[in-house]
């Protein structure tokens, strides 16, 4: 014999109204802690803080903050890591490219040697790491903005008007915002590169790569001194 259930409770009783509302309430309560949760993981993972504590991010994060998009202008505005290097032409999109770009990172930072890593010619990759929906989620009104100045106003209405277009592997292409504003959010950042070392140079890494054998030589050698010296101490007291 088929009996039909109907929204019925085992014992053939529909349930009350304040279990309906009680589980409404649950589901509601878990997916605001969840909602809040990810808001929270989102945030605290998109800031300079999160992002240079990757050593080999040192010298982006310096750079970052003697910038304009590190607070470093007259407004005192700071974009985030993720306002520029994370597409915003969706939520979806965002998240994802999120995901994939912290596993990437966090991966290459435990497998690669990134003293060998060439900084300044990655740097010439920078359509990969950059993104026009970034850029256009803060200077929406740029075209507008730039009125004012001829120049910078012909060549923005190019660009949005499709026009405005470069050389990429031997191919014209569409203009990204990077290709005319390639210095834009790392102030000095060579300069920076430089600084720390992660310029690839082949004897600074062979340094790095023998720095145990060369600070173990230096003790050896510190105590062959020492030993010499109290030899030699010795020799003239006799």
């Amino acid at each position: 014999m088929n009996v039909e259930n109907n929204g019925s409770n085992m014992d053939g009783s529909k349930p009350s109204k304040k279990m309906l509302v009680g589980l409404a309430v649950i589901f509601t309560l878990v997916g605001l802690v969840i909602a809040f949760i990810t808001t929270v993981a989102v945030k605290e993972t998109s800031a300079v803080n999160f992002c240079s504590s990757c050593h080999s991010m040192k010298p982006m994060a310096n750079a970052y903050l003697n910038s304009v998009h590190g607070g470093f202008g007259k407004t005192g505005f700071v974009a985030r890591c993720t306002d520029c290097h994370l597409p915003h032409s969706s939520t979806l999109g965002y998240l994802v490219q999120k995901v994939r770009t912290g596993i990437h990172d966090v991966v290459t930072e435990i497998t690669v040697d990134t003293y060998r890593i060439d900084w300044e010619e990655k740097r010439e990759e920078r359509r990969n790491f950059l993104y026009d929906s970034s850029c256009l989620h803060c200077h929406e009104n740029l075209l507008n903005a730039t009125k004012p100045n001829k120049k910078a106003y012909l060549a923005h209405k190019a660009y949005f008007s499709g026009k405005l277009q470069v050389e990429v592997d031997h191919e014209r292409v569409k203009a990204m915002c990077v290709d005319c504003h390639k210095y834009v959010g790392h102030y000095e950042l060579g300069k920076e590169l430089e600084k720390i070392g992660t310029v690839y140079d082949e004897a600074y890494y062979n340094y790095k790569r023998d720095k145990p054998n060369y600070a173990a030589a230096e003790v050896e050698s510190e105590e062959e001194s020492e030993e010499a010296a109290e030899t030699h101490s010795t020799a003239e007291h006799e």
